[in-house]
């Protein structure tokens, strides 16, 4: 994927072992045609890459006369801003980077910057290493420190080819993304392999090996207080920091979006400018399909149905467990299967995340409703798991409110390996629900005031009337303007009348116990050399398999279980790795 590799040794290596340990970590990596790789070498210690797509041409590498060298992973939204509000000229979001880390005169700026990305820095006069990211930690990096020194990758399994590293997956990492389909916070798969936590910024002697670590933003430092009271004025001021938000990411060309039933990619498409063309993924009678459909034709935009069937959405996913280290449930790949025929069309995919669990305050909870949270919206059985849940009461005690916590916890853990799937067909991600100046808004209007979509659904209406009036929504089948009391009424007569109910975009249950999916799970999962009896010794599996084979859903935690062990083949077997050996799967 477009990202970083390289390491930094406490010795001296000849430059002969500085590339071949450099081409070691880049091994496993998966880099989509039409990208370049952009080495930067500097003996005797450190040795660095980017790869970036060809379309690409922000510069992604830096190096000067006062011992400065860089790579930087992402996009910074407001540099030209803060270079105006500073009197600052620099050209190139990386040449920002580097003076705002390490020119003690410019650091004030580093909690202001508005983007998703992660940096490192080499200051060869200093001999340090700085690896530094965005304010929410959304665009991963992951490093590992070793007695022979440092090493940095935007995915785990670069680590794989490191001398003396040697792959362990702990049995409490294992029952933490059985029980909550996410591992716990800043945690790989690896042991001694960590994500940089958000808004870090890390700092490595190169001579002695020592690591200072600093947290240069927090949501404490936004204030909770309103600027404005007038309902009218808080509907006017979130659309006009929403659209700004969109139109501050936008480029001319290249850009489009995944395009569902709900309100989140909705809203993002009525505020992009133009017709960017769009994509939605589903069974092609299924009322998301529709809806989808019919959001785009209000700006005559190229709509791509992407067919999602019991026949074709398997087969690339096991591909893509490898692509995203085993992070994704592969039952939330959803849209994998058609990534390369997106990757002709755009180069950047706008996608909703943050719309409906923070704007329309859907994963938002007063601090005393932790548990009635992960029971009831996020359908977590952990009274097994006391360690599963001490890892996530750990996570919101660190985070001190639910808006930090789904940010830092949720979003980093889950939600972003979706979107971040795209990399490895060459299409970016864009987030513009995570704006600085919308998150600080958002964050600071009571709960009261969010809760059940009522600021967000009244923004959308008066904001976009042409997308939300008349045109339904997915979650109820009737346009955002009905009362929650019509809605109820319709779904009543609809009821009595005994209509049809609406088909839905995916029906994972009925396609697991079906072929191609019911045989592969139970030659996987229910061999007696199965890797997943190794880290679960009370393995459940079996039961759930049996219940669910018998009408229950247990899709979701069976996705886990399967995700996991084809993980570890990937990793300790070197199978399945690539869509030629899936093949062998299905043959």
């Amino acid at each position: 994927m477009p990202g970083l590799a390289g390491f930094t040794s406490l010795q001296n290596l000849s430059p002969q072992e500085l590339d071949t340990r450099l081409q070691a970590l880049k091994r496993n990596m998966i880099v989509p045609p039409h990208h370049t790789d952009h080495e930067i070498l500097f003996g005797p210690q450190t040795a660095g890459t980017h790869f970036g797509p060809e379309w690409q041409s922000r510069p992604s590498v830096y190096q000067n006369q006062k011992g400065l060298i860089a790579w930087l992973d992402g996009t910074l939204y407001n540099r030209k801003i803060l270079c105006e509000q500073n009197s600052w000229s620099f050209e190139s979001d990386i040449e920002f980077i580097v003076s705002v880390v390490t020119n003690p005169d410019h650091q004030r700026a580093l909690n202001k910057i508005d983007g998703l990305f992660a940096a490192v820095i080499l200051d060869t006069h200093r001999n340090q290493l700085h690896i530094v990211n965005d304010r929410y930690g959304l665009r991963p990096l992951y490093w590992h420190v070793a007695p022979e020194g440092l090493a940095w990758a935007s995915e785990p399994k670069a680590f794989l080819h490191l001398p003396h590293f040697s792959p362990s997956i702990s049995k409490d990492t294992a029952t933490t993304f059985l029980t909550t389909g996410q591992l716990p916070p800043n945690q790989t798969w690896f042991e001694g392999v960590l994500q940089v936590p958000p808004a870090t910024h890390l700092t490595y002697n190169t001579r002695t090996g020592t690591l200072t670590k600093e947290r240069y933003w927090w949501w404490d430092q936004l204030s909770s207080r309103l600027s404005k009271t007038n309902k009218d004025d808080l509907i006017r001021e979130f659309g006009r920091l929403f659209q700004e938000a969109v139109v501050n990411r936008s480029e001319p060309t290249g850009q489009g979006l995944m395009l569902s039933g709900g309100l989140d990619s909705r809203a993002v498409f009525a505020a992009l400018p133009g017709a960017p063309p769009t994509f939605t993924f589903g069974q092609t009678e299924s009322e998301e399909v529709r809806i989808a459909t019919d959001v785009a034709s209000v700006k005559l935009a190229t709509h791509t149905l992407l067919p999602l069937n019991q026949g074709n959405w398997l087969e690339p996913r096991i591909e893509a467990v490898w692509w995203t280290d085993g992070a994704l449930n592969l039952m939330h790949m959803h849209g994998v299967e058609h990534f390369e025929t997106i990757g002709q069309t755009i180069n950047t995919c706008f996608n909703g995340a943050g719309g409906d669990g923070l704007a329309g305050a859907g994963h938002l909870f007063e601090p005393h409703q932790l548990n009635h949270y992960l029971s009831q919206d996020l359908h977590l059985e952990l009274e097994d798991h006391p360690d599963a849940h001490q890892h996530i009461e750990k996570s919101f005690q660190n985070a001190r409110s639910a808006h930090a916590f789904y940010v830092d916890w949720r979003m980093r853990g889950f939600t972003i390996h979706g979107p971040r799937m795209g990399l490895f067909v060459g299409v970016d991600y864009c987030l513009p629900f995570l704006d600085n100046a919308l998150q600080e808004f958002l964050f600071g209007l009571p709960l009261s005031i969010k809760q059940d979509n009522r600021l967000y659904r009244q923004m959308l209406l008066r904001t976009f009337p042409t997308y939300f009036q008349d045109i339904p929504w997915a979650k109820t089948g009737k346009p955002l303007n009905w009362s929650k009391w019509a809605v109820r009424s319709a779904k009543a007569i609809q009821k009595f009348q005994k209509k049809p109910s609406r088909l839905p975009s995916t029906n994972y249950p009925d396609w697991l116990r079906e072929a191609p999916a019911k045989k592969l799970i139970e030659t996987l999962l229910n061999a007696p050399t199965a890797h997943i009896h190794n880290v679960v010794p009370s393995n459940p599996f079996a039961r759930l398999w049996s219940e669910h084979l018998a009408g229950k859903d247990h899709s979701d935690i069976i996705g886990r279980y399967l995700t996991l062990e084809l993980y570890m083949r990937q990793v300790f077997d070197h199978q399945y790795r690539t869509s030629k050996t899936v093949q062998t799967l299905f043959t």
